[in-house]
């Protein structure tokens, strides 16, 4: 802490790259840590998620800082806690920043506690966005929506991480470990 603050101006102003920024790394199995909003890792993943062009599940509106307060964006699960929980799966899976998006009171209200293919279908019932909208927008929060649709849980993790892993390494402009 003590090199970041005058490092970091020093880079603003045309300087060399700060130590924090050279040496930063980042391990793949962080992404399970990463339970709670209160890191900054985590939320420097929410916002490269926002920053990939996040959009509502229900009708396909940009979720950008002009919107973000006014429909109410919070941090949600993609696969719900009650239908994790009845499917008996690990919790720091299920409850990790990878199974987490910037999500719409209203979409949230839709997912309620059921299985991606049952809140997809009710998504798509509600006449705001059809099955093609929806699977084109999932990607832009980094969802494959094939695993989605099929209500595949393992499939969804091991492509989410994936998908977030390269968002980290696009950032940081280097491979994760």
């Amino acid at each position: 802490y003590a090199f970041d603050v005058p490092e970091v101006l020093a880079w603003i102003g045309g300087g060399a790259e700060p130590r924090t920024v050279k040496e930063a790394t980042f391990s793949p199995m962080r992404l399970l840590s990463m339970q709670t909003r209160l890191s900054a890792a985590y939320k420097g993943v929410m916002a490269l998620l926002l920053d990939l062009g996040a959009r509502d599940f229900r009708n396909g509106d940009p979720l950008d800082i002009t919107n973000y307060y006014d429909v109410a964006v919070d941090i949600h699960h993609i696969f719900p806690r009650a239908h994790c929980e009845k499917m008996g799966y690990e919790r720091d899976r299920w409850n990790s920043v990878i199974n987490k998006s910037p999500i719409t009171a209203k979409a949230n209200r839709t997912i309620g506690g059921h299985k991606p293919s049952t809140y997809l279908a009710s998504l798509e019932r509600e006449g705001s966005i059809d099955a093609r909208g929806l699977d084109e927008l999932l990607p832009t929060h980094a969802i494959a929506p094939h695993l989605l649709r099929a209500d595949d849980f393992d499939g969804f993790i091991r492509d989410r991480a994936s998908r977030l892993l390269d968002l980290i390494e696009d950032a940081m402009g280097k491979p994760v470990e």
